[in-house]
């Protein structure tokens, strides 16, 4: 499957008037002309390579470091700033309600009823994150996070329908449309963009585990043997007071020195994750809303689930404490709140769980 990076390349390139076909796994042949190749740095004719191990024979490889990448802003900036896409108008037909929620919700300590369903048109706002992770190696990509900020849920959107697939109308020939303005629900956007990297990010961080496992065993392995050779000196019967301070001496610098070295190796293998927006999308869709009643003992609340066409099944709803989605949820006791196993869990001082959307620390108090 092509990589985000390699999509957007065969995009941009062909919008831009440029051949582009397929050449194999990971690799794009290029023709373009004299002044998008004056814009790029690009001959005539390139074979764009995708994956380091296809660099070869003069092929050019392109990565999110390369500086074809950092010219295509040349061509990124004379697109429009906001594009509208109008789709065929059809009719949907409403699910059923309770086998939706039956495939799409699992509630693991309270009950749910349906009040009713109705259709309705959502706005969904999509954000495009750039991410970059930094250790002593680099990782990054590309993320899209679609979010419904009314109903609080997230979509997938794994399957566009075929009239997004096909090139929309010449610019110059479509009538304008006024796109009014929509708050983008930034907290559910980043909430969501966070759980998708680190999915994404799963080997990297899984590679970077095993390495620092591996360093920390071999300086546990190192400072342990000096201890040791150290603590056998002092457990000699005749051993001086002189000697014996010596060593203790030694004994409290390999320690201190085991303690800095530690914390090198923290700072090396730390993670550190930056999320940049380069775009933000909006798309209207019909969709079906279900309005439940969610139980937790006495107390009950009313919550909203949506059902797209586009999924064609329920959408994850936010957890209210971090905004996380979630499709299997807990209920807290004092207001309903729909939560996440996290933002339910026990107190790390009492071992009580409580409702993170409550509140902001354990409500026990810990003198």
């Amino acid at each position: 499957m092509p990589s985000p990076l390699q999509q957007f390349t065969r995009d941009l390139l062909h919008h831009a008037g440029a051949l582009v076909d397929d050449a194999g796994e990971g690799a794009l042949d290029v023709i373009v002309g004299d002044a998008l190749g004056a814009d790029l740095g690009l001959a005539g004719y390139e074979r764009l390579v995708f994956h380091p191990e296809l660099e070869a024979g003069g092929a050019r490889l392109v990565s999110y470091e390369s500086p074809v990448v950092d010219r295509m802003e040349t061509l990124v900036s004379r697109l429009g700033r906001v594009a509208a896409l109008r789709p065929p108008a059809a009719a949907l037909k409403a699910p059923d309600a309770e086998s939706a929620l039956a495939r799409g919700l699992t509630l693991q300590n309270g009950v749910y009823r349906v009040r009713r369903v109705e259709t309705a048109e959502a706005t969904y706002v999509g954000v495009l994150f750039e991410y970059n992770a930094l250790a002593d190696e680099r990782s990054g990509g590309l993320t899209t996070a679609w979010v419904n900020a009314d109903a609080r849920s997230a979509p997938t959107f794994a399957t566009w329908p075929a009239w997004l697939q096909t090139p929309g109308p010449d610019p110059a020939e479509a009538d304008t449309e006024e796109v009014g303005g929509v708050e983008v629900p930034w907290p559910m956007a980043i909430a969501k963009a966070r759980e998708a990297v680190v999915t994404s990010l799963g080997d990297f961080l899984a590679s970077l585990a095993r390495r620092r496992d591996r360093d920390a065993a071999r300086l546990r392995e190192y400072y342990g043997t000096i201890d040791e050779e150290i603590r056998r000196k002092l457990a000699r019967p005749r051993i001086t007071p002189e000697a014996r301070r010596r060593e203790m001496d030694r004994l409290e610098a390999t320690a201190r020195t085991y303690r800095a070295r530690v914390g090198d190796l923290g700072d090396r293998y730390r993670v550190r994750v930056r999320l940049t927006p380069a775009a933000v999308m909006l798309c209207r869709l019909a969709i079906a809303r279900i309005t439940v009643r969610l139980m937790r003992r006495t107390a009950s609340a009313d919550a909203t689930f949506v059902w797209n066409p586009i999924d064609a099944r329920l959408e994850r709803r936010a957890c209210d404490g971090c905004l996380v989605p979630t499709a299997s949820a807990w209920l807290c006791d004092e207001r309903v709140h729909y939560l996440c196993e996290r933002c339910l869990s026990p107190c790390d001082g009492c071992g009580r769980a409580y409702c993170r959307a409550c509140h902001s620390r354990c409500p026990r108090g810990h003198a």
